[in-house]
């Protein structure tokens, strides 16, 4: 079982977000989230945790008790494995010596919302961090014993520069990042920025390839569209995810999945603390079977027989639905080879796309 925690809190909203978050939220709402969601972690008693992820939100925005609460229960109620990955996400203006060191006692993995290390650029994503924040919340997690540590970025930022995006790729490269997560902005509607840019598709595409070749040169190689890694440090908890794995989520608008269906929880904090029911993604086992196969063609890895987590339907059956669904994708786009299904350099590219005649 893979587990998500959704922290639903930050300082400010930053304009390219469009994940649910209650920004500057009182000490007594954080209070009464945590305790929500500690009892709803232990209404699961049979979990034994494959991986963790505390997402948000800033999950490192609570105060440090708060912080150790809410990680002590998910030792205690979500029953880690050996070897278990807990990944917690984090905003550098909210890392401090002591988060720090209790992180060191729990967390396997931390992904740092650096999104540019150029100041202006992070203006204009309405990203509230100074360059002293960001250069000491780095020099502490190079310090400190988190195994595993991963660097958010983005690209195709309106005025950004070719030069500018080469930067951040040298710097955080030379961060001692072991996985680097690069994604092209878009105009989502239900954030700050909304729709009020151009995406410059030419630039956004040369970003594309400069950021593959650039963290090649330290050994970080593209998995996954957006996602690259040294060998082995590849996001546990997203893998087994895409192939399909069983999530439990706990937390507003998290999405949990059974191995057939997926629920969302209320979208709302007040109507999820009061107990609102979680709303169930009804879908047929095709459509699901697709959606799951169409996710794994963003790994570089492709879809593959042997990684199939999805239950319910037979190998003939799953078979002959990728057969179907790759009728109108163009052959140029993907390579088969035995049973894996794999999409070329171009066809990544245009997943986009593909994704849409993949899905029913």
């Amino acid at each position: 079982m893979n587990c998500y925690i959704h922290v639903p809190f930050c300082r400010s909203k930053c304009g390219y977000c469009a994940f649910y978050s209650e920004p500057g939220a009182s000490e007594e709402l954080i209070s009464s989230w945590l305790d929500k969601v500690i009892c709803d972690m232990e209404k699961h008693p049979d979990i034994k945790a494959e991986t963790v992820y505390i997402g948000g939100g800033t999950p490192t925005l609570p105060d440090a008790s708060q912080l150790e609460r809410l990680l002590d229960a998910v030792m205690r109620f979500l029953s880690p494995v050996s070897g278990c990955e807990i990944t917690i996400e984090s905003n550098p203006e909210t890392l401090d010596n002591r988060k720090i060191q209790l992180l060191e006692q729990y967390v396997t993995r931390i992904s740092l919302g650096v999104q540019s290390f150029d100041p202006a650029l992070r203006r204009t994503l309405g990203r509230n961090c100074s360059s002293q924040a960001l250069s000491n919340a780095i020099s502490l997690i190079q310090q400190s014993s988190i195994k595993h540590f991963n660097c958010d970025l983005i690209y195709g930022i309106p005025g950004q520069t070719r030069s500018q995006w080469l930067n951040d790729l040298e710097t955080v490269a030379s961060c001692g990042v072991d996985h680097v997560s690069c994604y092209s902005l878009t105009p989502e509607e239900q954030s700050l920025l909304g729709s009020t840019f151009i995406i410059d598709d030419e630039i956004a595409v040369g970003m594309y390839h400069d950021a593959e070749k650039t963290l090649k040169k330290y050994g970080i190689e593209r998995y996954e569209i957006s996602n690259y890694a040294l060998p082995g440090a590849e996001c546990r908890h997203n893998i087994n995810v895409w192939k399909g794995g069983k999530l439990a989520a706990f937390g507003p608008s998290g999405a949990g999945f059974d191995g057939v269906s997926r629920t969302i929880n209320c979208e709302n904090l007040s109507g999820w603390l009061n107990g609102a029911a979680a709303e169930k993604d009804e879908l047929s086992q095709e459509a699901r079977c697709r959606e799951i196969f169409a996710v794994n063609l963003r790994t570089v890895r492709g879809w593959n027989c042997r990684d199939w987590c999805f239950s319910g339907l037979s190998w003939r059956e799953i078979s002959e639905i990728f057969s179907s669904a790759m009728e109108s994708v163009p052959d140029k786009f993907y390579i088969i080879n035995g049973q894996n299904i794999r999409l070329t350099p171009d066809g990544l590219l245009y997943w986009n796309d593909i994704a849409e005649r993949v899905i029913l």
